[in-house]
């Protein structure tokens, strides 16, 4: 899966922050419930924009890893700490 978030700067995101958010704690809590989180770059053609890829077994395996994490105390208080407004573009492969 490659995930895409934009940061609203118009909404108050910073792409810093929310490169923050994954480097403290973000990825470890995805890799807990047991994402493979393969690699986190930045656009270079697009600088408020942050480009993910994860890996998972199959699509069951993915559904449950996201309830998981969204289910995941430490998210919650990871997202209240880092509040970025995003526009997120999601591709399966």
């Amino acid at each position: 899966e490659i995930r895409m978030y934009t940061a609203n700067a118009d909404e108050g995101g910073d792409i810093n922050t929310l490169h923050q958010r994954f480097r403290e704690e973000e990825v470890s809590i995805f890799e807990k419930h047991g994402a493979e989180v393969i690699a986190v770059w930045q656009r270079l053609d697009d600088p408020n924009t942050l480009v993910w890829m994860l890996a998972y077994r199959d699509l069951a395996h993915r559904q449950d890893v996201w309830q998981k994490f969204g289910a995941d105390p430490a998210w919650e208080t990871l997202l209240a700490k880092y509040p970025v407004p995003i526009s997120a573009e999601v591709y399966f492969m």
